[in-house]
């Protein structure tokens, strides 16, 4: 399986290559997808839920997490409410379970890519139906790597 190669392939300092980029994208689909931050940032004033600043807020406070890809920051979307842009907060109590020093690129990983814990499933995919476990799962990793 593709994802499942991912950690082997990264970059040695951490950060996204091509393949890896498609690879978080494709994995992201399913749960709102990834966006640009100016884009985001956008449809927060879009939505009257904030704007650039509030964006750069939400990141260094690590309410949602991003992670940089060819000079863009990139935000997957399952952080928010798909209809009104409010903060998910099963993501953010998951975020908080992780190590602080993981980087977004770290955590998009995490979340992305099945875990053994959670029977092959990916994070990402139980946030809604089995949060206990993810929980639990991010608790057991702490500053861990993913697998």
């Amino acid at each position: 399986m593709l994802m499942q190669s991912l950690p082997a392939r990264a970059a040695a300092d951490g950060r996204p290559n091509g393949p890896d980029f498609a690879t978080l994208t494709a994995a992201y689909r399913g749960s709102g997808g990834m966006e640009r931050g100016d884009d985001l940032a956008r449809l927060l004033e879009e939505r009257l839920r904030g704007d650039f600043l509030t964006l750069a807020r939400l990141i260094a406070s690590r309410q949602i997490f991003s992670f940089p890809w060819q000079h863009s920051l990139w935000v997957p979307m399952f952080q928010f409410d798909p209809v009104d842009l409010s903060i998910g907060g099963a993501a953010h109590q998951v975020v908080r379970e992780l190590t602080p020093g993981r980087d977004g690129w770290a955590l998009a990983r995490w979340f992305a890519l099945p875990h053994r814990r959670l029977d092959a499933q990916r994070p990402v995919d139980l946030l809604r139906s089995d949060l206990a476990a993810v929980l639990r799962t991010a608790r057991a990793d702490g500053g861990g790597p993913a697998g």
